[in-house]
């Protein structure tokens, strides 16, 4: 038996992003009502999906992989942010993601990431790739860190570490010193994962009109994206499958000593999740958090 808890709009206060849900009324006990027929058996063996909920017109309905920002290019991030204990002046984004790339792999699991139908100059059509260097900024703004702190909160509930917490920041504030020398190259990055991965990136078509998010922490399920759009009239969610940063980071980091190597790993994770929430809506959308 699940749990839907609402927890109103992402923010009472404009965010950066455009992505807005202040056009339209969404009637979340109808939502909530129906939820849970939208979410799946997650496959292990299918590509990770971005939260992204644009239309995927060759999403497999019947294998589904779970949805994280970014894919492995969000878990490289979090990596740096909350486990290397590397000179954080040193070392490039493309090369974090070559890392955690050859990582999934070792560990059997199927990266993904996506593009989409639009022609971008500079760019790929993945906001957590393309707005990369928004999304740190977003973490480290004194203007948005009371909502950010709120809700890294709410999601990790009773697991949220204060020193943990401040870790994934100062971190984020010395990487954003040097943010154009560490994101050089960032555009290759779904160049270097086709190739290692054949068919792992997929285009998504259509506007954003997400106008809820859905954090969902029932283990092994996963929002049916495109099935969820087609019978809400259109209407989209972002969908974040927050059980599988704690399974990825129990696989990244499996021994004993490491313990709090993965508790600061989830808490990038998190961080770095509502931050690029922020970078792309202006904190207008709902939220709801799926418990099993």
């Amino acid at each position: 038996m699940t749990q839907i808890i609402h927890l109103g709009r992402l923010s009472d206060k404009k965010w950066p992003g455009n992505v807005s849900a202040d056009d339209v009324y969404v009637d979340i006990p109808a939502i909530t009502a129906r939820l849970d027929q939208y979410y799946v058996v997650a496959d292990p063996s299918a590509k990770t999906r971005c939260i992204d909920g644009r239309h995927d017109p060759k999403l497999d309905e019947e294998h589904l992989g779970p949805q994280v920002p970014g894919g492995a290019t969000g878990a490289a991030l979090a990596y740096r942010l909350g486990v290397d204990k590397d000179d954080l002046t040193r070392g490039t984004f493309y090369n974090d993601f070559e890392t955690m790339l050859a990582a999934y792999m070792r560990l059997g699991l199927a990266p993904g990431g996506h593009r989409d139908d639009d022609d971008h100059a500079d760019g790929v059509g993945c906001g957590a790739i393309d707005g990369i260097e928004k999304v740190l900024e977003c973490l480290i703004d004194p203007r948005l860190v009371e909502d950010h702190k709120r809700l890294v909160r709410a999601v990790l509930d009773t697991e949220f570490d204060r020193e943990n917490y401040l870790r994934v920041l100062g971190a984020s504030q010395v990487l954003g010193g040097h943010a154009e020398e560490y994101f050089a190259g960032r555009e290759h990055i779904l160049e270097l994962l086709e190739t290692k991965c054949p068919g792992s990136v997929s285009t998504l078509r259509g506007e954003h009109n997400e106008k809820l998010v859905i954090i969902n922490f029932v283990p092994n399920t996963t929002l049916s994206s495109n099935r969820f759009a087609n019978e809400a009239g259109g209407m989209q969610a972002f969908g974040y499958d927050v059980w599988r940063s704690r399974q990825l980071a129990e696989m990244l980091l499996p021994l004993p000593s490491q313990i709090a190597d993965r508790e600061r790993f989830i808490t990038a994770r998190v961080s770095i999740t509502i931050a690029t929430l922020m970078a792309v809506t202006d904190g207008s959308l709902q939220l709801l958090l799926r418990f099993g």
